[in-house]
């Protein structure tokens, strides 16, 4: 059994050094740690080891301070059991210290019996005591282990652009309050005698990388980081660190890159392998992590250009000159913008012309390398438009088999056509996206008025079924269907009271009112302008026919 850390208080040296030996006799788990001579030195010891001590003994009146302003004074402080000792045969002593949490009082001279047999009594209790304080952490360190798994598969959720945000509910109450750094870790390219390791190998290098990941996500949980998450992607991993609200937004950020420096380092130095890491600007609002995510993989292309092994940040490319395009050549720096708002735009025709600029600001160049390097940014923004639509218009081919089909085109005019291909492709696909996205409110809108065809139907009605603005909606039906939302309605009533005056059983008024129209002669009247014959008449031939 662990110790029972024991003190002893009283102001007479023969009596504390009686009660020491005596508890001593009572068996090896207690064990005396010091003796002092008045309350204020034995408060002051307890400060210095924060109250490491399960028993205190103490005389009750003592000078400077005494047993029980002592034990008042302590308990406020800390978790021990107290036992009081003293010459003076008082109730109002004896209440004073067992309202203080005195397990037993004892008079001079002590009872050695009584006293060895209560002695017990305290060990059996605080073994108790510490077995509920141990069984108490494991439950919370459970319970601590179980939220952080749940969180992290959050995570893994709401970064996957296959989930349903929508199916999530509430989950940042799930998290912190604060700001938060999300990090993307991508291995490089893998090296020629990767191709060479067995299946054991990339189990035995897995797991090495995600230790190494694991151990340095933990030791970065320090200040200004409160908490840190990191779970696998599809080819990478991440991690979200999480900072104070009141942390220093320049301190987060250039810890969170040191942090992302050290996986840098230790992937390297205990792998054949190496990584590039992308951080994120800082997040407030983690309903914007998602937008983060796919920024940090836009920023882990720009290792195309400038190598892996890397922290790539968007104050870096952006700004840097070593990362800035602006600082080898602005025109063309310029056009790309403007190619890029092309495609963002799915406007092909732009994308095309601004395209055929580039290439003419491209032959004026003298050097190769930079040639290349142009082509290799151009490319790589093209390719982060596309993985920005990524959830809408399907997955892209990776960066490095267009700059590989770049690489391998004979003369800007065979790369011109690559690069055009992409930047097509590109503004079809977002422009398909938009065409379809636009086009179920309409179907949806359709559907609903073939439903309602006997009620009154309205414009505002339709549209705030779908949930549009009725202007716009008005202009969404006409552009999609080529005709205006009532015309449609009309159209659909009358070909419903064509199927409905089959049945003889139903006077005009009941077919009138099966179509939405409450006046007999209105509808009788709108019905001979579509079809030429008046409801009778349709019936009549109907008759005939048969």
């Amino acid at each position: 059994m662990q110790s029972i850390r024991t003190i002893v208080v009283d102001d007479e040296a023969f009596i504390r050094r009686g009660i020491e030996r005596l508890v001593r006799s009572c068996g090896e788990p207690f064990e005396i740690l010091s003796g002092f001579d008045n309350g204020r030195d034995a408060l002051n010891y307890l400060h210095e080891v924060n109250g490491a001590v399960d028993l205190v003994i103490t005389d009750v009146k003592m000078p400077e301070m005494d047993g029980v302003a002592f034990i008042r004074e302590a308990r406020k402080h800390y978790d021990f059991f107290p036992l009081f000792i003293s010459g003076y045969d008082d109730f109002e002593y004896v209440h004073a210290a067992m309202l203080h949490g005195s397990v037993d009082y004892f008079l001079k001279p002590i009872d050695r019996d009584r006293f060895r047999i209560r002695l017990a009594e305290i060990r059996k209790r605080i073994a108790e005591a510490r077995e509920s304080r141990y069984r108490l952490a494991d439950m919370e360190k459970k319970a601590e282990r179980l939220k952080s798994a749940r969180q992290t598969q959050l995570l893994k959720d709401v970064m996957s652009t296959e989930a349903d945000l929508s199916r999530l509910g509430y989950w940042v109450e799930e998290f912190p309050e604060g700001r938060y750094v999300l990090l993307n870790i991508a291995l490089d390219a893998l090296p020629a005698k990767a191709r060479h390791y067995t299946d054991k190998d990339w189990k035995a290098y897995s797991y090495a990388l995600e230790n190494i990941i694991d151990e340095i996500t933990r030791t970065a949980q320090k200040a200004p980081f409160a908490g840190g998450w990191w779970w696998r992607g599809n080819a990478d991993h991440w991690v979200l660190l999480h900072a104070g609200r009141s942390a220093d937004p320049g301190f987060v950020a250039s810890e969170a890159f040191a942090v992302a420096e050290q996986y840098c380092r230790a992937v390297r130095t205990y792998t054949p392998f190496t990584v590039s890491v992308a951080v994120s600007d800082m997040v407030e609002d983690l309903y914007l992590l998602r937008e983060a995510g796919q920024s940090t993989i836009g920023l882990l292309n720009y290792r195309l250009v400038f190598g892996g092994n890397q922290v790539f940040t968007s104050r870096l490319v952006g700004q840097t000159g070593a990362y800035s395009l602006d600082a080898v050549d602005p025109g063309c720096y310029r056009t790309v913008k403007r190619i890029v708002q092309a495609v963002q735009q799915a406007d092909d025709g732009q994308a095309a012309a601004r395209l055929n600029g580039f290439f003419d600001e491209l032959a004026k160049l003298e050097s190769p390398r930079l040639i290349q390097w142009l082509l290799q940014y151009l490319t790589i923004q093209i390719h982060a438009v596309w993985m920005e639509h990524a959830e809408d218009i399907g997955a892209a081919d990776s960066p490095e088999e267009e700059l590989n089909r770049i690489k391998l085109a004979a003369g800007l005019g065979q790369i011109k056509q690559e690069v055009k291909r992409l930047v097509l492709r590109t503004t079809d696909a977002i422009r398909q996206h938009r065409r379809e996205d636009a086009a179920k409110p309409v179907e949806l809108a359709k559907a609903w008025i073939l439903e309602h065809l006997d009620e009154e139907i309205t414009v505002k009605k339709v549209a705030d079924h779908v949930y549009l603005n009725p202007t716009y909606f008005c202009k969404c039906f006409k552009t999609q269907t080529g005709e205006t939302v009532l015309d449609y309605v009309t159209r659909m009533r009358m070909e419903k009271a064509k199927d409905i005056l089959r049945d003889r059983s139903l006077n005009l008024q009941d077919v009138s009112r099966r179509v939405g129209y409450q006046d007999a002669k209105y509808f009788s009247r709108l019905f001979k302008q579509w079809h030429g014959l008046s409801p009778s008449q349709y019936r009549e031939r109907l008759r005939l026919e048969t």
